[in-house]
C-alpha cells in the first residue's frame, strides 16, 4: 500500500503534544499531525529521518502527516489506520490465511450498539467479527500492546467475548507496522487491566492473530504470520 500521492522527507524534532509535531522539511521547520495518540516510546527521538504526507486542506491546521520513523536500518509506521487498510486490502485480495474460508466481508460493520472493525460471512453461513490493533512499541523482537493505556482496547475486547459467547466467531488481529516484530504480547506494564481480559478473551475462545510489516520509505504491506500470546 503506498503512502499517499505525495511523500516528502523530513527531520524529526520535538513532540509538542500528542497530535503534533515539529519537523524539518527542506530546510524550514513546519508542525505535522501525528496520527497516533500513543506514547510511541523509543520511535520519536529528535534527528531522526521522517517521512510525511502532504494532504493540505481547508479544514487541516497543518499540510503535512507524519508517517513513518527511521529507527536503526528500518522504517516505522506510526500511522494506526494504516493497520485497518492492510487487513481490508488483504481481506479483498483473500490473503489471509487464519480466514481462508469466508465468503464475503465488510468493514466498520455495526453490531446492536457497536462497531467492529470488519465483519466476514463464512462458506457455512456462519458470521464472524474481527477488531484490528496497531503495534508499535517493539523490544527485542517482542511487540508490546497498548504502548498507553486504552479504554477503548478493554471494551472492544469486552463486546468481542460476548460476541463469541453468543456464537459468533471473534478474532483480534494485531498489526504491527515494523518488520523487526517476531511475537506480540499483552502490555501488562502499561496497561494490565487490557492483559487480563485478552487472557479471558484467549480463554473464551477469541483468536488472536498477529502479523509483522514490511515497510519501506513510500509504503506499507503486510509480511508475515507472528505469534500472539497471552503469557507475560
Amino acid at each position: 500500500m503506498k503512502l499517499g500521492d505525495r511523500i516528502e522527507s523530513g527531520e524529526f524534532l520535538e513532540r509538542p503534544n500528542r497530535y503534533l509535531a515539529r519537523v524539518k522539511i527542506n530546510g524550514e521547520e513546519l508542525q505535522a499531525h501525528v496520527p497516533d495518540p500513543g506514547r510511541l516510546p523509543g520511535l520519536m527521538i529528535p534527528g531522526r529521518e521522517a517521512r510525511l504526507i502532504y494532504n493540505p486542506g481547508p479544514k487541516r491546521k497543518t499540510s503535512y502527516t507524519l508517517a513513518l520513523i527511521r529507527h536503526g536500518n528500518i522504517w516505522v509506521s506510526v500511522y494506526p489506520v494504516f493497520a485497518n487498510k492492510l487487513v481490508g486490502q488483504a481481506l479483498a485480495e483473500k490473503r489471509i490465511d487464519c480466514f481462508d474460508s469466508y465468503k464475503d466481508f465488510r468493514a466498520e460493520a455495526k453490531k446492536g450498539k457497536s462497531r467492529f472493525d470488519f465483519r466476514l460471512e463464512f462458506d457455512d453461513d456462519s458470521i464472524g467479527f474481527v477488531e484490528v490493533k496497531s503495534v508499535s512499541l517493539v523490544e527485542e523482537g517482542t511487540g508490546k500492546f497498548p504502548d498507553a493505556p486504552t479504554e477503548r482496547g478493554r471494551k472492544h475486547l469486552r463486546e468481542l467475548i460476548e460476541l463469541k459467547k453468543e456464537g459468533y466467531r471473534s478474532s483480534v488481529m494485531f498489526v504491527s507496522q515494523r518488520s523487526d516484530t517476531r511475537k506480540i504480547i499483552p502490555n501488562a506494564e502499561i496497561d494490565p487491566e487490557f492483559a487480563e481480559v485478552l487472557k479471558e478473551a484467549e480463554q473464551c475462545g477469541v483468536e488472536l492473530y498477529g502479523y509483522n510489516c514490511r515497510v519501506t520509505k513510500d509504503s506499507v504491506s503486510l509480511n508475515q504470520r507472528v505469534e500472539v500470546s497471552t503469557d507475560y
